[in-house]
């Protein structure tokens, strides 16, 4: 069993914020009936939530317990907002990055379209965005959510955001599969992104979620675009579907599988330790582990 360490390439705060500027306030979850269904999913509300609320300190206490070295954090905006509110979101990381400087990375996020699809005013405004905070906050990529946004991402709206990307050199992480929340689900579609890695093929891009219940497809497209990944965010390793421990372990149109899948919890919305520890049990040889572990999202935060 690979007892290594390991970075968590999709994480948020704990459960301890307070307000609908933060991602952990629990209260703005419960209270949106799109987002609640996902909460209950995870058991996050009612009178006995899985997952406790945790101050930065008890979050590092998971870490340690766990041996995750290094945790990513993801920026999320599901609904439109003005700038301030994007603005929040990545303080709050860098909040807790200047707290723990050597355990935590970041990934920004930008302003979702602002009247849906097809809509195209200013698409040059997040693009100026992503340079801004990239000086001003050390993004080292981006978090995109098609489903909320209504907006596949291999819509034209976000070509010139892509482009921007690869002058600067920021990954994209993109949700992909059935969504949790009650959004729709065609945007996230696996096989948009088809499209967006033949346009960029030097963008380096990972698709969180697994892409659940295309998982086949998934494989596929990693299998066939170098700098295209899956992240296994939000799944606990007792269910990853069996198509993606068979590309894990194998190879697929001559690429390893072992070398483009990245482990992810999602926390806090999946129990941390438990996580891990289940991960590292997984029926997979030892260098394959460490690579899903570790060495893969350790090479993309390399660049």
């Amino acid at each position: 069993m690979y007892d290594g360490p390991v970075i968590d390439a999709f994480f948020h705060p704990g459960w301890a914020a307070t307000t609908p500027d933060t991602f952990g306030d629990r209260d703005s979850w419960l209270s949106d009936p799109m987002r609640s269904r996902v909460m209950r999913t995870f058991q996050q509300g009612g009178d006995e939530p899985k997952t406790a609320e945790a101050s930065l300190a008890d979050t590092i206490g998971e870490m340690d317990r766990a041996g995750v070295e290094l945790a990513v954090f993801q920026a999320s905006l599901y609904y439109s907002t003005d700038r301030q509110g994007l603005e929040n979101r990545v303080e709050e990381h860098v909040d807790a990055i200047k707290q723990y400087p050597d355990r935590f990375r970041h990934a920004g996020t930008i302003l979702p379209p602002r009247q849906g699809p097809g809509t195209y005013w200013d698409v040059m405004e997040n693009p100026r965005i992503l340079e801004e905070h990239k000086e001003k906050y050390g993004i080292e990529g981006i978090h995109i959510l098609p489903s909320p946004w209504g907006t596949p991402p291999n819509d034209k709206w976000f070509w010139p955001l892509f482009a921007k990307c690869v002058e600067l050199d920021l990954w994209v992480f993109s949700y992909v599969g059935m969504p949790g929340p009650l959004w729709p689900t065609y945007p996230n579609y696996p096989l948009h992104l088809d499209d967006v890695c033949i346009a960029f093929p030097e963008l380096k891009i990972a698709a969180h979620h697994i892409g659940d219940p295309w998982v086949s497809m998934m494989t596929h497209l990693a299998a066939k675009h170098p700098n295209l990944y899956i992240c296994t965010s939000a799944w606990s390793p007792k269910r990853y579907p069996k198509e993606l421990l068979e590309f894990m372990g194998g190879k697929w149109h001559g690429q390893a599988g072992a070398d483009k899948v990245i482990f992810g919890t999602d926390y806090p919305l999946l129990n941390l330790e438990k996580s891990v520890a289940d991960a590292r049990a997984l029926d997979l040889p030892d260098e394959v582990l460490e690579k899903f572990l570790y060495g893969n999202m350790k090479r993309l935060l390399e660049g």
